[in-house]
């Protein structure tokens, strides 16, 4: 993704940070920033997070890989597409692959194709990471799940063709998601 520099705009200049909060998954910090050529100056909150992948797992038969588990910010069922946090000096492509197998137990074939297809910013106005969305074609059923100590997952497949229906109808909320299924969109021309 490029980079804005320039614009006709001021730009905020950070004269204080400090990090409020550290948790498991992401940083408080708390800015005090003056708006160049202004007299607007203000305290501003940035969540410092890991950067963040999806993963769009397609069979050779172009079923989708879903997972279905309870989410705790909306408190409820979600049914998504493996997604996960980039570890540490991982790559995202390396943390791609690890999710897919670890949330699903499906894996690559030599014939897959893994491709990032998009890049977004999840919410730049508070956060600081970039989410990544991965497709990875003909994948296979290879691996037993291994959740994180939290997790419990079930894995679903559905024909791409029926995705739109399931954002349409609510099925599929989590923007992050909706994010990626637009990135495949826009890849395939349609």
């Amino acid at each position: 993704m490029m980079k804005k520099t320039h614009s006709l705009l001021p730009r905020w200049i950070t004269r204080h940070k400090e990090v409020v909060a550290k948790t498991r998954i992401f940083n408080l910090e708390r800015t005090k920033r003056d708006e160049e050529g202004t007299q607007k100056s203000g305290e501003f909150y940035v969540l410092h997070a890991a950067d963040w992948i999806n993963v769009i797992a397609l069979t050779p038969t172009k079923e989708v890989v879903l997972v279905e588990q309870f989410r705790h910010g909306s408190e409820d069922f979600e049914l998504e597409i493996v997604g996960g946090l980039v570890d540490g000096d991982e790559t995202p492509k390396d943390a791609a692959i690890r999710e897919l197998r670890e949330e699903t137990g499906y894996v690559p074939t030599e014939s897959s194709e893994v491709t990032m297809i998009g890049k977004v910013l999840p919410n730049p106005a508070f956060l600081n990471n970039s989410c990544y969305t991965y497709l990875v074609t003909d994948v296979k059923k290879e691996a037993e799940q291994q959740f994180d100590a939290h997790e419990n997952i079930v894995t679903r497949l559905e024909p791409l063709a029926k995705i739109d229906g399931l954002i349409r109808t609510g099925h599929i909320t989590h923007s992050l998601v909706i994010a990626a299924f637009m990135w495949l969109k826009l890849r395939d021309g349609k």
